[in-house]
């Protein structure tokens, strides 16, 4: 059978896209996305999540809080709810957790200590981690690298828009490493030159949508469907057959995303 693209980051509870759930579905699946993660935030809404993987079998889902989120989540460091949540057979990761300096440089202390949480919840589980890092590469680097000293756990550079530095840390740990309609915009080119850099065997693609909606798809609202111009975009400057480049594709997703098999 043909392997076809995963969106291994999608928001398919936000506003812009659960209202069209059928249609934005439809979409993916006419443009060779016939899989979906669609990634928690908030714990909050964790119910949501899971009611659109139950009513859509190409759904899947992930456990976490993101850093932008963590004052308004009494949760966010619940470890022992975390590990609860993670064992549906439709959860397949931790996250998105992490650090963001860019809009909550008040409440550092608190991502932290979440970030820290979920790092403990994916080594234990062995669901790989997914990591939203924004204008905090040093203490990203220092805290996945002390973090695996303490246990390995398995992690994805989510939307990948940070430094080398932070990119070959994750690649020197094991990490997988994806790319969202960023990697495609003109402004962008530091990340396209750590996107011809990164191994075959760790190289994912994402959408982050209803976000980052690649060019020229630029500034409308990002669906699923789009990861197939954010690879065709890949393959181009990565200088690989598309087919070639789709299939290991599948294969990183699967791998790292072991339960969506």
């Amino acid at each position: 059978m043909k392997n076809y693209l995963i969106d291994t980051h999608a928001h398919l509870d936000f506003p812009d896209l659960n209202y069209r759930l059928d249609e934005v579905l439809k979409n993916a699946i006419e443009n060779d996305v016939k899989k979906i993660v669609t990634i928690s935030t908030n714990l909050n809404n964790i119910d949501k999540l899971i009611k659109i993987s139950e009513n859509y079998e190409q759904v899947f889902y992930t456990v976490g809080i993101h850093p932008n989120e963590v004052l308004k989540d009494k949760n966010n460091s619940n470890y022992d709810m975390l590990l609860e949540l993670s064992k549906n057979k439709k959860c397949v990761g931790i996250g998105e957790c992490g650090l963001d300096y860019h809009y909550g440089k008040h409440s550092i202390k608190q991502q932290k200590a979440s970030f820290i949480t979920q790092i403990k919840v994916a080594r234990i589980t062995g669901l790989p981690l997914i990591i939203h890092a924004r204008d905090a590469d040093r203490d990203m680097i220092d805290i996945i690298e002390s973090e695996y000293k303490n246990g390995p756990f398995k992690a994805i550079l989510h939307c990948f828009s940070s430094g080398k530095d932070l990119a070959f840390c994750g690649l020197n740990l094991g990490f997988y490493v994806s790319f969202s309609g960023i990697v495609t915009f003109k402004s962008a080119k530091l990340i396209q030159e750590i996107a011809t850099m990164i191994p075959d065997d760790k190289i994912l693609v994402e959408t982050d949508s209803p976000y980052l909606s690649p060019t020229p798809l630029r500034g409308s609202i990002n669906e699923p469907k789009n990861c197939l111009i954010t690879a065709k975009y890949l393959a181009e400057i990565r200088k690989c057959e598309f087919s070639k480049f789709v299939d290991q594709l599948f294969m990183n997703s699967v791998k790292i995303f072991d339960k969506l098999n």
